[in-house]
């Protein structure tokens, strides 16, 4: 069996790297079963009840944990991990792991699942004075739509120069939040009953200064 180090020959570390599906496949199909194979879905959210229900398990997750990181563990979508002989891999999908699995042998059923679906997915890429809005169907560009609306840049003076300086860059701020929102529901509305996700990317102060203002206005 060739080891998970070997496969990811342009990797010169143990970090979490990117794989699109076709070398994740690849890797999948290298990984040979033994007699410690094990494989386990997780979905996101807690686990903890139904990872210490089994001891065997239990202790699993527990070596996993002090290896990856219990950050990794818990992330947005869940994750599968594999485990055969002295080999593992643990892959984070881009969409949500449907329930908790565990198989004492090798088991890629579910994941072969999430891969084969193409999601209807709404993408938001959003930085100051800039944005872009899209919806893709599995890995095909459906439509587009990327526009700005200027933001004035950081400001190095004090006192009231400075106080109206942020007056009239959050003026500017909510002009370029509108924009962006008008533009998401003209894109997205013929696909509302059909949308699996949303993602959303770019600088993440601005995002999240995005998300205030949608949540405040109920947008």
């Amino acid at each position: 069996m060739a080891s998970i180090k070997e496969l990811l020959t342009s990797v010169k570390d143990e970090s979490p790297v990117w794989v699109g599906r076709t070398k994740l496949l690849e890797m999948l199909t290298h990984i040979g079963e033994s007699n410690t194979s094990s494989c386990m879905y997780v979905c996101p959210g807690d686990h903890s009840d139904w990872i210490g229900s089994d001891q065997i398990w239990k202790r699993r997750w527990d070596v996993l944990a002090a290896q990856i990181g219990e950050e990794v563990l818990s992330n947005d979508t869940g994750i599968l991990c594999i485990q055969s002989g002295d080999d593992g891999l643990v892959v984070v999908p881009p969409f949500p792991v449907a329930q908790n699995i565990k198989f004492d042998h090798l088991n890629y059923d579910e994941l072969y699942k999430c891969l084969s679906l193409d999601y209807v997915v709404g993408v938001v890429l959003l930085r100051l004075g800039r944005f872009s809005v899209a919806i893709f169907k599995g890995t095909d560009l459906v439509v587009s739509k990327t526009d700005s609306r200027f933001v004035k840049g950081r400001h190095k003076k004090g006192g009231s120069s400075q106080r109206r300086f942020e007056r009239t860059r959050e003026g500017q701020s909510r002009k370029l939040f509108d924009k962006v929102c008008d533009t998401v529901g003209n894109i997205f509305e013929p696909y509302t009953r059909t949308l699996d996700y949303v993602l959303l990317g770019g600088d993440s102060i601005t995002i999240n200064n995005f998300l205030k203002y949608v949540l405040r206005w109920n947008l």
